[in-house]
C-alpha cells in the first residue's frame, strides 16, 4: 500500500508542476505573494479574492481530465477521487477565517490549501509514522501534516511551488476510518448550508 501512495504522490507533483505552469501562463494569472497577503484583506481587495476564484475555473477547465487521469489509481486496494472547491465553499471558508481564526490576519496560501483537493481511501491500512517516514525519506520538500481530529482521522499532504502558486491537498484515509470521515465532513457541510441560507436570505 506505501508503495501504491508513493506512486500517486509523484504523479500529482508531475500532474500539480503541469497545471501549475499552464496556469502562469494563462492571461488570468497575478503574480500574488500568497504568504504575504492576507484574508482578512480579501474584502476590500477584489482583485486578489477574483483570481482565487479564475483559479479554482481553471481547475475545472480540466477536471475531465484530471478525473481520468486518476482513475488509474483506483484498484482493490485504494480509492482515489478528486474535487475543485465550490465558490461558495471559498467564500464561506473565507468568512469562517475572519471570524474565527485570527481575525482573518491569516496568509492566503494556508487558508485556501485546498482549492484542488485528492483524496485516497487506503484499503490496507497506513499508519502515520509510515507515511510520515515516506514524506521524510522520499519527498522531504512536501508538507505533511496529522490533520486527525475528534472522529476526523486523516494525514494531509500539501504540494506547493513557491509562494506565488496555490497550494494542492491529498488527504489520505484509511478504509477503517471512512465512515467517520465523512460523518465529520457532514458536520462541516451542515455549517456551511446553514451560512449559506443565512446569506441568501440576508439578501433577499
Amino acid at each position: 500500500m506505501i508503495e501504491d501512495l508513493e506512486k500517486l504522490i509523484n504523479f500529482i507533483q508531475s500532474e500539480y508542476n503541469n497545471i501549475t505552469d499552464k496556469w502562469e501562463n494563462s492571461i488570468n494569472y497575478k503574480k500574488i505573494n500568497l504568504k504575504s497577503n492576507l484574508v482578512c484583506d480579501l474584502i476590500d481587495n477584489k482583485e486578489n479574492f477574483n483570481n482565487i476564484i479564475q483559479y479554482r475555473d481553471f481547475i475545472n477547465e480540466n477536471i475531465i481530465q484530471l478525473i481520468m487521469d486518476f482513475k488509474q489509481f483506483n484498484n482493490e486496494n485504494s480509492k482515489v477521487n478528486i474535487r475543485a472547491k465550490a465558490k461558495n465553499s471559498i467564500e464561506y471558508k473565507m468568512e469562517n477565517y475572519i471570524k474565527n481564526h485570527e481575525n482573518g490576519r491569516v496568509p492566503i496560501n494556508k487558508c485556501f490549501n485546498d482549492l484542488f483537493g485528492i483524496r485516497i481511501i487506503c484499503g490496507i491500512e497506513l499508519t502515520k509514522e509510515q507515511i510520515m517516514k515516506l514524506i521524510t525519506d522520499k519527498f522531504d520538500k512536501l508538507k505533511c501534516i496529522d490533520s486527525s481530529k475528534k472522529e476526523y482521522k486523516a494525514m494531509h499532504i500539501y504540494f506547493k511551488k513557491d509562494n506565488y502558486s496555490y497550494q494542492w491537498e491529498l488527504q489520505v484515509w484509511n478504509k477503517s476510518d471512512e465512515i467517520n470521515n465523512i460523518k465529520s465532513h457532514e458536520k462541516y457541510k451542515q455549517d456551511y448550508v446553514r451560512w449559506e441560507n443565512e446569506s441568501k436570505g440576508g439578501n433577499n
